[in-house]
């Protein structure tokens, strides 16, 4: 009976180290972007130019800045992939309002912001890559 209760607490242990070490993906991020087109995030439309985007995992918020200051913010999630990114890359829908932003993948990193509170109306959609040329 011992050995089986030294067996469970050990497999406990076990999982516990596993859940933190998944946490640990969940990291606040921060990356420069270049967009070149007008795009809508959150019902908001962004002018192009060159944007900070960040990523907070406490509250579940992207933000796009720009010189400083808040342009818009949105909820978000982060996925983990495998293989990094050879580049970033903006993930966007073609809808009736014009072209809206759903995702940006950060080059050089396994990390993809996606944006949770997109509309659902849309009529396809579309990757574009951005040459960052930093």
């Amino acid at each position: 009976m011992k050995k089986i209760a030294t067996g469970f607490m050990s497999f406990s242990l076990l999982c516990m180290l596993g859940a933190s070490a998944l946490a640990d993906h969940h990291k606040d991020l921060k990356e420069h972007i270049n967009i070149s087109e007008k795009i809508l995030i959150n019902g908001t439309k962004i002018k192009p130019g060159n944007y900070l985007v960040r990523y907070n995992a406490n509250s579940g918020e992207m933000q796009l800045e720009m010189n400083g200051k808040v342009v818009v913010q949105a909820k978000a999630t982060v996925i983990v992939n495998n293989d990094k990114f050879d580049q970033d890359a903006l993930l966007t829908r073609a809808t009736s309002e014009g072209t809206q932003l759903t995702g940006i993948r950060l080059g050089g990193q396994h990390e993809e912001i996606q944006i949770t509170d997109v509309s659902a109306s849309s009529d396809q959609d579309e990757d574009f890559n951005l040459d960052m040329g930093w």
